[in-house]
């Protein structure tokens, strides 16, 4: 099956969860909840970057296309930003292999940090937090932050062995669970809570 076609299908899963995050940070506390929404599947593959390709914006256009293969792989690669985005580190291929295992980069043994934008003076990225993680042997880095007029979180921005490393303060996972909205249960994965 085509990358962006796995890619859609992993995300499509993602819909049906939500993950409850408690972090330590400088002796404080901060509870999240990491939601998805099927807009944000085009900025997380990168979609952004391909600007000399028609590619709708609108989930429902975007999802029907991919689906039908009217966005496939060989679209994609048509695009002169697929392989390297100019002045950037951003390689949409990449990320859209990334985006398949982005449930297991998110569950994985991995490490958290407060996201201090100082310290990463080339990135444009306005985060609130960074989660390091390697899955198959490929590094990846989940920026997560606030969404506005919302309580709820964000997966704002996502890389996968990129070029450059990301610098935060190191943080502490208290608590990580995942939530099955459609049944109500949850799978607890640390809790040191008690």
């Amino acid at each position: 099956m085509p990358t962006i076609s796995n890619a859609l299908n992993a995300f499509r899963e993602l819909l049906d969860y939500q993950y409850h995050f408690i972090i330590s940070y400088s002796k404080k506390l901060f509870d999240i909840l990491l939601v998805f929404d099927e807009r944000d599947f085009h900025h997380l593959a990168g979609f952004q970057y391909l600007s000399d390709i028609d590619i709708p914006k609108s989930a429902k256009q975007l999802f029907s296309k991919i689906d039908s293969g009217k966005i496939n792989d060989d679209i994609l690669s048509n695009s002169v930003n697929y392989l390297k985005v100019n002045d950037s580190y951003a390689n949409v291929k990449d990320r859209i292999y990334g985006l398949q295992y982005l449930c297991e980069y998110i569950e994985s043994n991995n490490t958290i940090f407060k996201y201090v934008k100082n310290m990463n003076r080339y990135s444009l990225i306005k985060a609130d937090f960074m989660i390091k993680s390697i899955v198959n042997h490929k590094e990846a880095y989940i920026f997560i932050r606030k969404r506005s007029k919302s309580d709820t979180y964000c997966i704002c921005s996502f890389f996968v062995n990129p070029s450059a490393e990301y610098k935060g303060i190191r943080s502490y996972w208290l608590y990580r669970s995942k939530i099955n909205i459609l049944n109500d249960t949850e799978e607890v994965f640390i809790d040191k809570l008690k």
